[in-house]
């Protein structure tokens, strides 16, 4: 046998003997120890395969291959070496390790939803070998082997079904089916999806009742929960605020180099030492560089962290927090993420038209009595369907413990895969009556009456339309009690059925009615049957205009279903695989796709959408796998976090606009002080631009990071305004900067000619004038992209501001300051009028920003009334 042939992707729907033939093995004596080892040696162990510390060390080294990170390396050397402004040098490493350490943890937490699904393996497998029962550890099994599997177990490995007692195994955490299923060994369609695979078991899935065996068929990497890792190794794609950077670093660089070179060769043109100019023109390239950014964004995120946290929104990964300002569609789960893990009675249908909330006579007692729920502490225990009945009846006001002394039990049919029914004896009185449910397709056979049957079967479909699980309800009454209760399931009269359902979380709804009106649209992406996924797409407002099925999907690839995605509401019957293909179509088509789950099948797609996100009830999987994950499983939530996100943008965006344009007023005024007026002398040293660097990318950034915007942001379509660097954006931040650099150049020349200063005090005032003017331009950034003037900026932001302000005093005023940024104190007068023009020059800013707003400001007034 080949390995090939051990992979065979239908086993479900070969006959037993077929598989016993292929697997070249024995149905009752299972393989010989010497085979096994053979077939060990030829698979390997059945087990996920670890990773690598080579792929580890390769993933830390890749944290400093972008251009930013590339542009604080240099400008880390330069500071230090050439400079010697080693503070400024430290600084810049300590935020660029800080950031590779950041970037290598997030990618590693993702790789550990690996490690994850290896603990879901079984530890240890009962196995018959040469016709003895077993127990070796579970990376033993291989192909051919002959498994055992009990009820509280684990299933060990993949394997077809060849005998079964009542055998039903949850297989929520591979399918998303909330539902036990039962197997048998009958195989089942070809085309059948991983959910209807009846005649399989797979490994990682836990056997809920009865017992049975299996044939191996897969192990390790060949079975499903091995296919599932597979797909962790598509890298996840960057999220948007990471690809904004790196579009901007690359940008940077160039204006960078740019500007060094002009004010060089300027420089140079006005006979200044070669020295000199070589040293300026470093610290412009720095200057242009706004290494404060990486801190910014840092400081920034982990806010937006705390404040979803505490709307119980939990951010595992900090790009994540912006991300979902972007996000334009979800892709949501339906089991325990729209709905909740628990069944309920949707309503109740008898054939003389009894009430459809509340059950009587036979109907309500066949629905208590044929039921195998247990009272205990926390309600009803058992089968979700049986609990559910029981809750249903209480509420109904039926008191079940004095009918189930009335009408005792005497004997049992339980239910199995193949009768998919169950019937129990009761004595009543002196006679007995049989209690039959099942379902409906299966008891109309059996009712004495055709008309009934029809009936049965019409109600049944209507039901079933409406997203309901119909359960049928049938009686007979014996003269005596039978020898065997399957034998009398036959001549039944019918009592009714019941119609359940998932419990739908009541603020789902309104959270996708918010989510709609912020331009994000959600799909249902779920494992369950189209007419219950549709019913509850219906319901919660995502509505079901078109559904796709898994079996349609599976034959479609990516760039088939890209051309279609967006006709569809519903995915239903969807494989782990597929729904990945979903979220890959969706990006594809242009989307930013947020995927929620809450089950192993979720978690390749949650980690290959854009914001994974996880419930917190799910598997430890999923959240491993996920960017956020919600604590209190509430969609609405969803929406929440993504209002938190579309703040944080708009902060983010002022914070690098704030940036460039204040970096932009060094680098014009530098070079039009070389080129115009370098005769008066030099414009400014170099650790003077580095200080001005300092004190503008740090406090201010980071309180214009934190602000709160006065209006709604839901209200703007998702990634309004995301390309901070457009061209209508570039010149008005050009504008801008030539506004701040005009009024250095006002001072330079009032202060020489005017007041006829020396050129070191005119160098102070123009010094003082660029940090002046840079720190109240934090206040016209903030005043943007609908701000009210009215509206008063944080403390944060005024107390930010006040102490830079300080500190530039402090350098002026001071013995230590003169010395270590080559200043001279001014007097009052002088002071004067750094103080009127840096106040001039946000006025200038205010009135351009109104006279030529971007297109976030646009935005901003019509949503404001202004």
């Amino acid at each position: 046998m080949t390995a090939a042939e051990a992979r065979v992707p239908d086993w479900h729907a070969m006959p037993v003997a077929d598989v016993v033939a292929r697997l070249g093995t024995d149905v009752e004596k299972g393989l010989s120890q010497e085979e096994a080892a053979r077939r060990l040696r030829e698979y390997g162990p059945n087990q996920m395969v670890t990773e690598r510390r080579w792929v580890r060390l390769k993933r830390l080294a890749a944290q400093f291959q972008d251009v930013t990170v590339l542009l604080l390396v240099v400008a880390a050397l330069v500071s230090g070496v050439l400079l010697g402004a080693w503070v400024d040098a430290a600084a810049i490493g300590v935020i660029v390790i800080l950031n590779a350490l950041i970037g290598y943890v997030q990618e590693t937490k993702a790789q550990t939803s690996l490690e994850r699904l290896r603990e879901m393996e079984a530890p240890k497998a009962t196995v018959i070998r040469d016709g003895l029962t077993l127990e070796i550890p579970a990376r033993d099994l291989v192909p051919g082997d002959l498994i055992v599997i009990e009820a509280g177990e684990r299933v060990p490995a993949d394997g077809r079904v060849v005998w079964d007692l009542r055998l039903l195994v949850n297989e929520a955490p591979l399918t998303g089916e909330s539902m036990p299923v039962a197997k048998s060994d009958d195989p089942v369609e070809t085309d059948s999806p991983v959910a209807d695979r009846t005649s399989m078991v797979f490994s990682g899935t836990s056997v809920v009742a009865g017992r049975g065996r299996a044939l191996v068929t897969a192990t390790g990497a060949a079975t499903q929960f091995g296919h599932i890792a597979a797909l962790f190794s598509d890298d996840q794609p960057r999220t948007p605020l990471q690809e904004d950077l790196a579009r901007i670093g690359r940008r940077l660089a160039i204006l960078a180099l740019a500007s060094a070179a002009l004010i060089f060769l300027a420089g140079i043109v006005r006979s200044f030492p070669v020295e000199t100019m070589s040293l300026t023109a470093v610290a412009v390239a720095v200057a242009a560089i706004p290494e404060g950014l990486p801190a910014v964004i840092t400081v920034s995120l982990a806010g937006g962290l705390q404040r979803m946290a505490r709307r119980n929104a939990v951010i595992r990964r900090l790009p994540a927090v912006e991300t979902l300002g972007v996000v334009n569609v979800i892709c949501t789960d339906k089991t325990g993420t729209l709905t909740s893990p628990e069944l309920e009675v949707g309503e109740w249908w008898s054939p003389d038209g009894g009430s459809p909330t509340s059950p009587d006579g036979w109907l309500a007692r066949a629905a208590a009595l044929c039921n195998n729920s247990v009272r205990s502490p926390d309600g009803w225990a058992g089968d979700p369907t049986e609990t559910a009945l029981m809750r249903a009846l209480e509420e109904a006001g039926l008191n079940i413990e004095e009918l189930a002394d009335r009408f005792p039990r005497v004997d049992e049919a339980a239910f199995d895969a193949r009768r998919k029914r169950m019937s129990t004896v009761h004595q009543d009185g002196g006679r007995y009556v049989l209690l039959t449910k099942g379902a409906p397709e299966i008891l109309a056979s059996r009712l004495a009456s055709e008309d009934a049957a029809q009936a049965l079967l019409n109600q049944a479909a209507e039901m079933a339309r409406r997203g309901l699980r119909p359960l049928a309800f049938a009686m007979r009454p014996l003269e005596d009690a039978p020898r065997d209760p399957a034998e009398s399931e036959s001549d039944l009269m019918l009592l009714g059925m019941a119609g359940l359902r998932e419990r739908i979380r009541p603020e789902v709804a309104p959270a996708v009615a918010r989510a709609a009106g912020a331009g994000v649209r959600t799909v249902m992406v779920t494992g369950d049957h189209a007419l219950t996924a549709s019913a509850v797409a219906e319901k919660v407002g995502i509505g079901s205009r078109g559904v796709l099925e898994g079996l349609e999907l599976s034959r479609m690839s990516v760039e088939e279903l890209t051309k279609t995605v967006r006709e569809h509401d519903v995915y239903a019957r969807v494989d782990p695989a597929d729904k990945v293909k979903i979220v890959q179509a969706w990006q594809a088509a242009g989307a930013r796709v947020a995927m929620t789950g809450d089950g192993v099948n979720d978690a390749p797609a949650l980690h290959r959408a854009d914001i994974g996100i996880a419930m917190g009830s799910g598997t430890d999987i999923a959240r491993e796998a996920a960017a956020m994950v919600l604590t209190d499983d509430n969609y609405a939530s969803i929406v929440e976090a993504i209002a938190e996100g579309r703040r944080l943008f708009a902060n983010l965006r002022n914070v690098v606009h704030y940036l460039l344009s204040a970096n932009a007023s060094e680098i014009f005024y530098v070079l039009v002080g070389f080129l115009v007026f370098g005769f008066i002398g030099e414009p400014l040293v170099a650790v003077q631009l580095l200080w001005i660097n300092l004190i503008s990318d740090s406090l201010p950034a980071i309180a214009l990071g934190m602000e709160t915007p006065t209006r709604d942001l839901m209200a703007d379509p998702p990634g309004r305004g995301r390309d901070v660097l457009s061209a209508r954006n570039t010149l008005i931040l050009l504008a801008q900067g030539l506004i701040l650099a005009g009024c250095a150049v006002a001072v330079l020349l009032v202060g020489t000619y005017s007041m006829g200063l020396e050129h070191k005090a005119v160098q102070t005032m123009v010094f003082t004038t660029l940090v002046f003017s840079q720190l109240l331009h934090a206040l016209s950034i903030w005043s943007r992209g609908g701000n009210s003037l009215r509206t008063r900026p944080s403390r944060l932001l005024i107390g930010s501001i006040v102490g830079s302000a300080l500190l530039q005093v402090l350098v002026v005023y001071t013995p230590f300051g003169n010395t270590l940024l080559r200043t001279v104190p001014v007097d009052a007068q002088a002071m004067g009028l750094v103080v009127g023009l840096s106040l001039l020059s946000m006025v200038l800013v205010r009135l351009l920003n109104r006279v030529v707003p971007d297109e976030t400001d646009d935005a901003g007034r019509q949503a404001s009334g202004l």
